[in-house]
């Protein structure tokens, strides 16, 4: 049986007036911080292009200089890489000695038949 939710009143009220007090800090931060003229790139400048440049060892041919671009460009792939190589060893699981591929349930069997050899029966619905 479902019920309503009761307020805990013996709660920790300083976590919440600590969070409360350091929103309020953080958004005088912000909103009384001044910002200096925005800078950017010339018009006819290409970032992309520079990166490109930049990869091939060929920045005299950029416009910009790139190297800080370039450097957390190949930051974001090696850590791209990474997480792609650990979502899959997460993903594998060994039996017998042999790596299997996990069950989308966390990896625990299912106690019937599996879909494919379920009966076409509808299923019976449960009463409330």
């Amino acid at each position: 049986m479902v019920t309503k939710p009761e307020l805990k009143e013996d709660a920790n009220y300083v976590n919440g007036l600590a969070a409360s007090v350091l929103f309020v800090v953080l958004a005088a931060v912000f909103l009384t911080s001044g910002f200096g003229e925005a800078a950017g790139f010339a018009e006819d400048a290409s970032l992309v292009a520079g990166i490109g440049y930049a990869l091939m060892d060929l920045q005299s041919m950029s416009a910009i200089a790139v190297e800080g671009f370039l450097a957390a460009f190949e930051i974001i792939g090696l850590v791209l890489v990474v997480a792609t190589v650990a979502a899959v060893t997460l993903a594998r699981r060994e039996a017998e000695g042999s790596y299997v591929t996990a069950l989308t349930d966390g990896g625990r069997e299912a106690a019937g038949p599996r879909s494919s050899e379920r009966s076409e029966e509808p299923d019976e619905e449960v009463a409330d």
